[in-house]
């Protein structure tokens, strides 16, 4: 085994708080730009980062340069263990190096029953590192991460792999290339034209009034969360790519697809939409290293402004899901948690369901005194269907599309209420939970006011045929998936 360099290895000795290097870095006296990979400068800037795979994957996997390194600071390979992948790489005595490792891996938040809130800025602070040290490894200092605009509204680019991550013999972009993808996303067609409904759609999300979630009403983190970012790593891996968060990191389309999730959030912030100002899940600590090596320990609350860390988009998104043209370095504003919303109450409730290869159905039951169409007879508050305690036991790698019918109707194209993927519900062990703490949040809730309006219009829901929740796969799903939805509920807020 080929053993880091002494430089690095003596960096990793090192601890340096997120403040003081971020003021010995000066990055709040730069301006770097992302870019779309299907622009010139995407493209360009995709070349450095398929000859930076090259390179990381030519490093010792003891190197926290390393692309295994990296990739196992989201999640250890999904064949074998933390603490045995530490004792294969650097054996069984304790190191600086090692305990380094220790610190770093398996720190994917929030994907096992981490604070759903974490997501956005661990993943910021996993690509902003990643990016700098391609811009070292590569000698490119100019470097940034393209990302992946499968949300556009070209249609030659929604839902699209770009080309240069299925060219597999290519010279330049032949590292970007992954066998075990899915067939949509390496043969260049839409990952999501086989779904019933438009899957890229972001517009629910991109007009969520707060960022965390308010009574039983998804917040902007935890709808891009479960939402978008869940489909496209369902639409375009397997149990051994992106369809699974232990493998994922791995595929270099990981990158430029979160980079895109990163650029979503700015779009938030750009758009009006508030990051919390208190909470004691902001002060939470994670270790990374920059660019060459160094130790670096940094708090959540660091990484809510684009601004500061120097970088923005060449391009960003409208609140209704579509790109205004908008080239902004965003300087992220912070307040309180959102408006009052009223509590939640609920009004009806279904047993729980194990999906497969066929629809299943299953009743909501009104609550004693509630209204037969769910609809709340003041008109103020809003229906909500909340589906959570999602689990599986492997991925089923397709995606789950909910209808609200009359019992013994169709799945209507007009009923379709939402979508649920089961990307967040496989337990995946950090090395020191229990199993029943080792799950995501697995929280979805879609507003299906609009649906019951128009059921009651058309005198379709009566007392001999109640509502039901029909659930119908996108696709044939794996075998011995056996996905589960552990609660189903009708709320009013």
């Amino acid at each position: 085994m080929q053993s880091p360099s002494r430089r690095n290895f003596v960096r990793g000795l090192a601890t340096v708080p997120f403040g003081l290097w971020l003021a010995s870095n000066a990055y709040a006296n730069t301006h770097y730009v992302r870019y779309d990979i299907a622009t010139p400068e995407g493209q360009e800037m995709l070349k450095v980062f398929a000859d930076a795979v090259k390179l990381m994957k030519a490093r010792s996997e003891a190197d926290p340069r390393s692309w295994t390194w990296q990739w196992y600071t989201h999640f250890v390979a999904g064949n074998t263990t933390k603490a045995n992948e530490l004792t294969r790489i650097f054996g069984d005595t304790v190191s600086p190096m090692r305990t380094l490792a220790d610190e770093m891996w398996n720190t994917c938040q929030s994907h096992a029953g981490q604070n759903a809130n974490n997501f956005l800025p661990w993943h910021r602070i996993y690509v902003w590192y990643m990016e700098q040290i391609v811009r070292d490894i590569t000698g490119r200092p100019d470097f940034t991460l393209p990302y992946w605009n499968y949300t556009s509204h070209d249609p030659a680019k929604r839902g699209i792999v770009p080309a240069q991550f299925r060219m597999a013999t290519d010279p330049v972009f032949g590292s970007l290339y992954r066998s075990n993808r899915t067939s949509l996303a390496n043969t260049g067609k839409p990952i999501h034209q086989a779904q019933p409904t438009d899957s890229m759609d972001i517009s629910a999300a991109m007009a969520a009034a707060n960022y965390s979630t308010v009574g039983e009403v998804q917040g902007f983190c935890r709808a891009i969360d479960s939402g978008i970012h869940g489909q496209i790593h369902v639409l375009t891996g397997t149990t051994s790519n992106m369809g699974k968060i232990s493998y994922a990191a791995q595929d270099p389309l990981f990158w430029v697809h979160h980079a895109n999730v990163d650029r979503l959030w700015a779009s938030w912030n750009r758009n009006g939409g508030l990051n919390p100002s208190s909470g004691t899940w902001q002060d939470r600590s994670f270790v990374f290293v920059d660019r060459v090596g160094q130790r670096v320990v940094g708090k959540l609350r660091d990484f809510f402004d684009c601004g500061v860390l120097g970088y923005g988009y060449d391009r960003l998104v409208a609140s209704n899901g579509h790109e205004d043209g908008t080239m902004s370095t965003l300087s992220a504003r912070s307040a309180l948690s959102g408006p009052a919303t009223r509590v939640p109450e609920r009004i009806a409730s279904a047993a729980s369901v194990e999906l497969g290869a066929r629809p299943v159905r299953t009743q909501l039951k009104l609550g004693e005194g509630k209204p037969l169409t769910a609809l709340d007879p003041s008109g103020r508050r809003r229906t909500y269907l909340v589906v959570k305690d999602l689990h599986t036991w492997e991925q089923p790698e397709v995606l789950y599309h909910l209808y609200l019918t009359p019992r013994g109707n169709g799945p209507a194209r007009a009923l379709h209420v939402g979508t649920i993927n089961f990307f967040d519900a496989e337990f995946h062990d950090h090395g020191n939970s229990k199993l029943d703490e080792a799950l995501g949040e697995n929280f979805y809730s879609f507003d299906v006011t609009q649906v019951l309006q128009q059921l009651a219009r058309n005198g379709v829901i009566r007392p001999d045929a109640p509502l039901e929740l029909t659930v119908v796969p996108g696709g044939t799903p794996a075998a011995g998936a056996k996905p589960l939805v552990g609660s189903i509920r009708l709320v009013w807020q």
